[in-house]
């Protein structure tokens, strides 16, 4: 029966990869995010010229602080390109996957024994798939929602929610630099 349950998990796993990208092809995946005419988004945003441009335009007061933000952000993105730290990162990335899979093997056995009912497991399960989420599904939806707002008010020219976009953006491009230097400093620390 054991042997029946760890293929079933395992095929389950295996197929997860494919039905994320297809999902994310067809246009129906819950990250997805419109792209703006002239495909000027990188990543989630803008490349950092565009961005400069548009706080001069709109938010010059603004400029030092964005300058200081986009600068952190390059620096950043220059340790994740430290091969150093691309080993660390496998490593940690091998850990974490280990570590899954016997909270996995671990649940299987209880749900096998008995200990566990299949709700008690599904709901095991999630809480596994929810430690390695990046940004909340609220967060997610708040970017998406930042996303369609600043192409609307490009589309439209409008001066005044840009105004109200850019800040909202430049506190999104804070957070994601002191999440990003966090996870850096864990696999660093190994």
């Amino acid at each position: 029966m054991r042997k029946l349950w760890v293929a079933f998990f395992a095929s389950l796993v295996l197929a997860m990869p494919s039905w994320v990208s297809a999902r994310s092809h067809a246009g129906g995946g819950g990250g997805d995010v419109h792209l703006p005419v002239g495909h000027m988004w990188k990543h989630e945003g803008l490349d950092e010229q565009k961005w400069m441009e548009m706080v001069q335009k709109y938010t010059p007061e603004q400029e030092e602080e964005w300058k200081k933000v986009l600068d952190e952000r390059n620096a950043l993105r220059q340790q994740l390109n430290d091969e150093n730290v691309k080993q660390a990162i496998k490593e940690k990335c091998k850990k974490m996957k280990k570590e899954r899979e016997a909270a996995l093997d671990r649940l299987i056995d209880q749900l096998v024994d008995k200990k566990i009912t299949k709700e008690q497991f599904k709901k095991e399960w999630k809480q596994l798939h929810k430690k390695k989420q990046w940004m909340t599904k609220e967060e997610k939806q708040q970017l998406h929602l930042l996303h369609e707002q600043t192409r609307q008010a490009m589309e439209n020219n409008d001066q005044e929610a840009m105004k109200k976009l850019l800040p909202q953006w430049l506190d999104h491009m804070k957070k994601k630099n002191e999440r990003l230097a966090k996870w850096l400093q864990e696999v660093k620390q190994g």
